[in-house]
């Protein structure tokens, strides 16, 4: 007798998607959570001076903000300027002084934000008193940065200068980065209003 042929079922090979995906979502979410989302502190209390050909900070890593106020042309625009001048100044005087805690605005030459997040104000008293403040701050800072292992190639001192404030505050956020080892420095400004 002959033997009957058994048919061999067929049967299709899928793979198993579930493990890739699954490894693909703990492999987005680890790079979500390690990725540093650094972000400058942008006072809007600055008026921010216009470029021709401004380029985009592409990384914040490694950058000590300091913002230079002018906050005498404040005092001045919230005084005698247009209605809509009055308003946004008395606005930007009264973040101000929420964000640095204090009364008197004219006082405030100097925002910076230090590493443990507290606002700081710094007062312009002349140039030798003003650089060694703004020497200590940038160095403070920059050793907090070499703590958290920033290379010293990608410490730098980001300047958001009022485009109203006096070119000397500028100068001595310059000369203060300079004495204190940070000569790499990025100037803030906005793209020119066509």
């Amino acid at each position: 007798m002959g033997k009957k042929e058994r048919k061999q079922e067929e049967t299709e090979c899928k793979p198993n998607m579930s493990p890739m995906i699954d490894c693909c979502f703990l492999l987005l979410i680890f790079f979500v959570v390690n990725a540093t989302a650094l972000t400058v502190s942008k006072d809007p209390s600055v008026t921010m001076p216009q470029a021709t050909k401004p380029t985009d900070l592409e990384d914040a890593k490694g950058c000590i903000v300091i913002n230079v106020f002018a906050p005498e042309k404040m005092m001045e625009l919230a005084k005698s300027g247009s209605d809509q001048e009055k308003r946004g100044e008395e606005a930007r005087i009264k973040k101000l002084q929420e964000s640095y805690k204090q009364s008197d605005i004219t006082r405030i030459h100097y925002g910076v934000k230090t590493g443990d997040g507290k606002m700081l104000a710094i007062t312009d008293e002349g140039a030798n008193a003003t650089v060694k403040k703004l020497e200590e701050f940038i160095k403070d800072e920059k050793k907090g940065l070499e703590n958290s292992k920033t290379a010293k190639d990608q410490i730098r001192v980001y300047i958001r200068a009022d485009a109203r404030a006096d070119w000397k505050r500028t100068y001595y956020v310059i000369t203060a980065a300079n004495n204190a080892g940070v000569p790499d420095i990025v100037f803030g400004s906005l793209p020119a209003k066509k």
